[in-house]
Protein backbone atom coordinates (compact mmCIF):
# COMPACT_ATOMS: atom_id res chain seq x y z
CA UNK A 1 0.00 0.00 0.00
CA UNK A 2 2.79 2.44 0.92
CA UNK A 3 4.54 1.84 -2.41
CA UNK A 4 1.37 2.38 -4.42
CA UNK A 5 0.50 5.57 -2.54
CA UNK A 6 4.05 6.85 -2.92
CA UNK A 7 3.98 6.31 -6.68
CA UNK A 8 0.57 7.95 -7.03
CA UNK A 9 1.52 11.06 -5.03
CA UNK A 10 4.95 11.39 -6.66
CA UNK A 11 3.39 11.09 -10.13
CA UNK A 12 1.38 14.21 -9.25
CA UNK A 13 4.54 16.07 -8.17
CA UNK A 14 4.31 15.60 -4.41
CA UNK A 15 7.25 14.82 -2.14
CA UNK A 16 6.61 11.68 -0.10
CA UNK A 17 8.21 10.39 3.09
CA UNK A 18 7.30 6.86 4.18
CA UNK A 19 7.34 5.42 7.69
CA UNK A 20 6.67 1.77 8.43
CA UNK A 21 5.83 2.02 12.13
CA UNK A 22 3.82 4.43 14.21
CA UNK A 23 6.90 5.54 16.11
CA UNK A 24 8.82 6.22 12.90
CA UNK A 25 5.83 8.12 11.50
CA UNK A 26 5.60 10.26 14.64
CA UNK A 27 9.28 11.18 14.46
CA UNK A 28 9.11 11.99 10.74
CA UNK A 29 5.98 14.09 11.33
CA UNK A 30 7.78 16.13 13.99
CA UNK A 31 10.96 16.47 11.89
CA UNK A 32 9.41 17.36 8.52
CA UNK A 33 6.06 19.03 9.37
CA UNK A 34 4.39 17.81 6.14
CA UNK A 35 1.28 19.33 4.59
CA UNK A 36 -0.54 16.02 5.07
CA UNK A 37 0.01 12.73 6.82
CA UNK A 38 -1.82 9.48 6.12
CA UNK A 39 -1.97 7.16 9.10
CA UNK A 40 -3.29 3.64 9.03
CA UNK A 41 -5.41 2.92 12.07
CA UNK A 42 -3.50 -0.35 12.59
CA UNK A 43 0.29 -0.06 12.27
CA UNK A 44 3.20 -1.78 13.97
CA UNK A 45 3.97 -0.07 17.27
CA UNK A 46 1.77 2.97 17.77
CA UNK A 47 -1.60 2.94 15.99
CA UNK A 48 -2.70 5.89 13.88
CA UNK A 49 -4.86 7.36 16.67
CA UNK A 50 -1.99 6.87 19.14
CA UNK A 51 0.36 8.75 16.80
CA UNK A 52 -2.07 11.69 16.77
CA UNK A 53 -2.40 11.58 20.56
CA UNK A 54 1.36 11.38 21.12
CA UNK A 55 2.01 14.21 18.67
CA UNK A 56 -0.40 16.44 20.54
CA UNK A 57 1.20 15.51 23.88
CA UNK A 58 4.59 16.56 22.53
CA UNK A 59 3.61 19.55 20.42
CA UNK A 60 0.35 20.75 21.97
CA UNK A 61 -3.14 20.54 20.57
CA UNK A 62 -2.16 22.59 17.52
CA UNK A 63 -1.05 20.20 14.79
CA UNK A 64 0.17 23.22 12.82
CA UNK A 65 -0.78 23.04 9.19
CA UNK A 66 -0.53 19.27 8.84
CA UNK A 67 -3.77 17.65 7.71
CA UNK A 68 -4.24 14.19 9.18
CA UNK A 69 -6.02 11.41 7.29
CA UNK A 70 -6.81 8.11 8.98
CA UNK A 71 -7.09 5.05 6.76
CA UNK A 72 -8.29 1.58 7.66
CA UNK A 73 -9.62 -1.69 6.35
CA UNK A 74 -10.78 -2.69 9.82
CA UNK A 75 -14.33 -2.30 10.96
CA UNK A 76 -13.56 -0.65 14.32
CA UNK A 77 -13.83 2.83 12.81
CA UNK A 78 -16.76 3.30 10.50
CA UNK A 79 -16.80 6.61 8.75
CA UNK A 80 -15.52 10.11 9.02
CA UNK A 81 -17.26 11.03 12.31
CA UNK A 82 -15.31 8.63 14.56
CA UNK A 83 -12.07 9.51 12.74
CA UNK A 84 -12.65 13.21 13.43
CA UNK A 85 -13.29 12.41 17.09
CA UNK A 86 -9.86 10.74 17.18
CA UNK A 87 -8.25 13.93 15.87
CA UNK A 88 -8.11 13.31 12.13
CA UNK A 89 -9.20 15.75 9.45
CA UNK A 90 -10.53 13.06 7.13
CA UNK A 91 -11.05 9.32 6.79
CA UNK A 92 -10.45 6.81 4.00
CA UNK A 93 -11.90 3.31 4.04
CA UNK A 94 -9.79 0.58 2.43
CA UNK A 95 -10.02 -0.90 -0.03
CA UNK A 96 -10.62 2.06 -2.29
CA UNK A 97 -11.29 1.79 -6.01
CA UNK A 98 -9.18 4.58 -7.45
CA UNK A 99 -5.91 5.66 -5.86
CA UNK A 100 -5.86 8.89 -7.87
CA UNK A 101 -9.25 9.88 -6.42
CA UNK A 102 -7.62 9.46 -3.00
CA UNK A 103 -4.75 11.74 -4.09
CA UNK A 104 -7.26 14.33 -5.27
CA UNK A 105 -9.19 14.06 -1.99
CA UNK A 106 -6.04 14.80 -0.01
CA UNK A 107 -4.98 17.59 -2.37
CA UNK A 108 -8.34 19.24 -1.74
CA UNK A 109 -7.94 18.79 2.01
CA UNK A 110 -4.49 20.40 1.96
CA UNK A 111 -5.83 23.18 -0.25
CA UNK A 112 -8.10 24.26 2.62
CA UNK A 113 -5.10 25.36 4.68
CA UNK A 114 -5.09 28.93 3.37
Amino acid sequence: MARALTRAFESKGHEVTVAHTGEEGLEKWIETMPDAIILDVVMPGLTGPQVIEEYRKRKGKDVHSTRVVLMTAHSGIKGRGPALELGADDFIQKPFENIFMLVTQIEKLVGTLQ
